[in-house]
């Protein structure tokens, strides 16, 4: 087994995850295995101390590239959308809806911080950002979830 094979098992699940927690379940597994490819492949991986930290980067720059991609996607779909007379479920769509409008850096933190249970110091450490940014991140996510979902 390879070095890159060991240090994708050693963290594959604690990253997907992560990524459940940005991207949702269905697109997860392919961003953390792009971000990992992408990854193993630059140049400098061969001189990174902190790999675990330089993959959940990695995981949270792929989901950002993901989420960009998708939002692209929605709009073609919308603008070539026929109207349709069926109703969808009302199944928390304003909670969906809301989170979905958070950054992807806030979405990271309130994911870590609160399905992980972790501490923002762990946080940071994940992240490879200060703790100073996660409690920014985690501020700014509580005052938008708070005013989207008051209105």
């Amino acid at each position: 087994m390879t070095d890159n094979e060991d240090t994708y098992r050693k963290h594959s699940d604690e990253l997907v995850r992560f990524a459940t927690g940005l991207v949702g379940p269905f697109d997860a597994q392919d961003v953390v295995t792009d971000a990992c490819l992408r990854a193993f492949g630059s140049g400098g991986w061969n001189d990174v101390t902190n790999r675990r930290a330089y993959l959940y980067r990695s995981v949270l720059n792929q989901a950002r590239s993901h989420h960009r991609s998708t939002i692209r996607r929605r709009i073609r779909e919308r603008a070539s959308a026929v109207p349709s007379s069926v109703n969808p479920s009302p199944i928390d769509i304003d909670v969906l809806r809301a989170v979905d409008k958070l950054s992807i850096q806030q979405r990271a933190s309130v994911f870590l911080t609160y399905w992980e249970d972790l501490s923002t110091t762990q946080v940071a450490a994940r992240l490879g950002i200060s703790e100073g940014s996660v409690k920014r991140h985690l501020a700014r996510a509580r005052a938008r979830l708070k005013e989207l979902l008051h209105d």
